[in-house]
Formats: C-alpha cells, sequence, structure tokens
C-alpha cells in the first residue's frame, strides 16, 4: 500500500505544536511500517531532516513546486492527486503549458496515486483520495473568534468543514477537541453521510501526543543550563511560560496575575509575592500583542519581565531546567505540549481548568480557573513558596510523562491509516 503524507508543516523552521505533530508522526511512522511505502510531499527543497527520511527504502519524498505563496496544499497537492491518478504528465507536454514556472512544476509527475492520503494539519486538498485522514487539532477558531484575523477565520472555518465533511477519517489529539469538532461541526448540510445510529463522533479518533524525550529531561550539567539562560540574558531565579503571546494563550490575564503578584495589594491573602523572581515569556507576539504590550509598561513591569519571543527546540528544556516553574494558563487549548515537555525536565506545572489541559496533566499539575487573576497569582505564589508542594508537582509530573509518547501515537495513527 502507498500511503501519501502532506510533509509541508513538518518542515518549518519554527514549529508550533502542529509542526511538531507532524514532525514526529512522520518520522515514527516510516519507522515503525516498513511494509508500506510512504511519499512525502513538500512545498519546498528536503532539509536534512527529510533527506534523512529518503534514505528509507520505504520512503519517497516528492518536492512540489509551486510558484505562489498560498495554496499549496488546495492548489498543488490537488493536482498532484488529479495528475497522478491519470498517470501522469510527461516533461515535455509540462515545458508547453501557458505559464512556463507552472508548467515546469508538474514535470515528472508521480505516476502511483496513494491508497492513503494522510494530512497532519487539518488543510485537505480539493482533489483527494477517498481514502482520506486529516488531523483536525482544534476549534479555537470557533470558540474564540476574536484571537484570529479576518481572513484567517475564515479560511479554518472553510478547511475544517471541509474536512470533517470529506475525509474519510479525522483524527484529533485529545478527547476534548472530539468534543469540539462534534460540538461545532456536526451540521447535516456539512456532515458526510452516515449510516443509521452513527454521527460525526464515528469518524473522529483521538491519538494524544508525545514529547521529545531524547530532548526534554532533566539536564545534570547545571553549567550547560546556565550557558543558555545567559545566552538569553536570564538570571535565576524565574517563572516559565511557554506559547505564542495572545488573548487566547491569556497573556494578558497572566500579566496582570504577576502585577498583583510583584505588587499586592493590600487586601491580598498572605503569602503572595513572587520574591526576586522574574516572568520568562517564551513566544512569539500573536493577536492582540500591542494590547498585552501596554498592559506590561503600564503595570511597570519592563524591568521585571523577559521577552524572548521563539525559542529552539534545542534551547526550550535548558528553560525548562532553569525556571521554579512552568506557568501556563491558556484559555483553550487542544492539547497543551509545555506541560509533558516540563513535566519531563523535572519542573511544577501551574496550569488552567480549561480545555484539554486537565486531560493531559492529570493530576501532576495544580489548576486554577483563567479567568481569576487572584487565584492565578495566588497559585504562583504559593508554588514559589512551597518547596514541599514543588517536588510533589515534579514526582507526579515524571510518572504523568511517562504515559505519552510519540511512538505510541504513530501506532495508533498507523492502524487508523491501515483500517
Amino acid at each position: 500500500m502507498i500511503i501519501g503524507i502532506d510533509a509541508s508543516r513538518a518542515t518549518r523552521e519554527q514549529k508550533t505544536g502542529v509542526e511538531w505533530y507532524a514532525h514526529h508522526v512522520i518520522e515514527n511512522l516510516v519507522k515503525l511500517d516498513v511494509q508500506n511505502q510512504f511519499v512525502l510531499y513538500c512545498d519546498k527543497k528536503p532539509d536534512d531532516w527529510l533527506k534523512k527520511l529518503g534514505e528509507r527504502p520505504n520512503v519517497k519524498i516528492k518536492y512540489l513546486r509551486w510558484p505562489f505563496k498560498f495554496f499549496w496544499t488546495q492548489g498543488r497537492l490537488s493536482l498532484e492527486m488529479l495528475l497522478c491518478k491519470l498517470h501522469g504528465i510527461p516533461a515535455r507536454l509540462a515545458a508547453c503549458l501557458p505559464v512556463g514556472r507552472v508548467g515546469m512544476a508538474f514535470a515528472g509527475m508521480t505516476k502511483e496515486r496513494p491508497d492513503v492520503l494522510f494530512i497532519p494539519a487539518s488543510a485537505m486538498p480539493i482533489i483527494h483520495p477517498k481514502n482520506t485522514v486529516a488531523a483536525i487539532h482544534d476549534a479555537g477558531f470557533m470558540q474564540y473568534p476574536e484571537s484570529y484575523g479576518r481572513r484567517q477565520r475564515r479560511y479554518l472555518k472553510w478547511s475544517t468543514r471541509f474536512a470533517v465533511k470529506y475525509a474519510k477519517k479525522i483524527i484529533t489529539i485529545s478527547e476534548f477537541s472530539k468534543q469540539e469538532l462534534v460540538k461545532y461541526f456536526f451540521i447535516p448540510s456539512y456532515s458526510p453521510p452516515l449510516k443509521e445510529g452513527e454521527n460525526l463522533a464515528d469518524k473522529i479518533f483521538v491519538t494524544h501526543l508525545g514529547y521529545d524525550a531524547a530532548k526534554f529531561k532533566v539536564i545534570e550539567n547545571r553549567e550547560a543550563v546556565n550557558n543558555v539562560l545567559t545566552k538569553y540574558g536570564i538570571s535565576q531565579p524565574f517563572v516559565l511560560s511557554v506559547g505564542r503571546l495572545e488573548y487566547k494563550k491569556n497573556t494578558g490575564g497572566l500579566i496582570k496575575a504577576w502585577t498583583m503578584l510583584k505588587n499586592p495589594p493590600s487586601s491580598s491573602s498572605p503569602g503572595v509575592g513572587g520574591g526576586g523572581h522574574k516572568l520568562v515569556l517564551a513566544g512569539s507576539p500573536g493577536y492582540g500583542w500591542p494590547e498585552i504590550e501596554k498592559l506590561i509598561k503600564k503595570n511597570n513591569l519592563q524591568n521585571n519581565i523577559i521577552i524572548l519571543n521563539y525559542v529552539s527546540h534545542n534551547d526550550l528544556p535548558y528553560l525548562y531546567n532553569g525556571a521554579t516553574a512552568l506557568v501556563f494558563p491558556s484559555l483553550y487549548e487542544g492539547f497543551g505540549l509545555p506541560l509533558l515537555e516540563a513535566f519531563a525536565c523535572g519542573t511544577p506545572v501551574i496550569a488552567a481548568q480549561a480545555g484539554s489541559l486537565p486531560e493531559v496533566g492529570g493530576e501532576a499539575v495544580l489548576y486554577v480557573n483563567p479567568d481569576d487573576i487572584e487565584a492565578l497569582a495566588q497559585a504562583m505564589g504559593n508554588i514559589l513558596k512551597d518547596a514541599n508542594l514543588r517536588q510533589e508537582l515534579i514526582n507526579k509530573g515524571r510518572e504523568r510523562a511517562e504515559q505519552f509518547e510519540w511512538e505510541k501515537c504513530a501506532r495508533e495513527t498507523l492502524h487508523i491509516l491501515n483500517d
């Protein structure tokens, strides 16, 4: 059997949750399954990681050129599915097409159409095999539309509805996300024909994510940790927050809670206080960032908050290892990879009682209501002053992390693709 996979998201330089999902699932799929053949479609020249995968006898890399900035999946990958069904197009004929750059893009088309097409990031090609499996990670754009630009919101709605209607199966990354998809997209006009007694939930399968255990672990070499902290201008002690800096991630709420922690009002309960800690924000600015920036300046926190923007996958484990705690107060998450990464690095976690986070964190997290700023400040104060609480969370976190593996995620995905 030939399994085609859209690998375009897996090769992006700056990866977040969706990109790391594609990266690790693809890597583990081709290692686990040596019986089937894999064709990995990419939108740019293969990087070193993809080239290495391409050396495996069961893997073929297909670079699909596309002269436009957008719509590679809907445009170029669709044409690949169409033309390979027609057994390819000769290079000489492609060169004669009206637009030379576009024509040459289709030279030497793959002649074998995949038996199954796997899309790790929801946006399906318009033309696709009947056995297409799409991964949809969450429905945050429905719950928090104000966190997305108008065009992005429209595109996400359309692409998700299209996948829900036409994909043979849907993979999602948590039971929470499955419930969200059913809630927002079980619309008769969009849903595929279902057998009697079935509903949309019957075609949605949950595969929990894993974490990169080779990188995210307790680092005994404290000098190496200090070197990375110095690289980013960080001195201990500090509290770490990982994720895009935007409304949906509750960055504004975190800033307000940090203000209360550092400058508690007289009515605050005892124990709230940040000591000498600073807050380190590791993430790129997102929707609503200007308002968050104003909030930092308004509360005179410029010298108390360190903004790193995107941090590489190689450096992030050192930040976890150097932090007193991770605070992750997101209003909405399809999964929440930073929880697993912190667990594996021996870092205690404060997280929101929201979205999929309780499903992922289990009993290894100090949960707070993300809308209760004072409770968030209190939780941070408690974890900073209570060494016993920190150690308890560290121990539970390590046990919890052992339940999540990329290999397990890939095995479950392979079963869905083969079935």
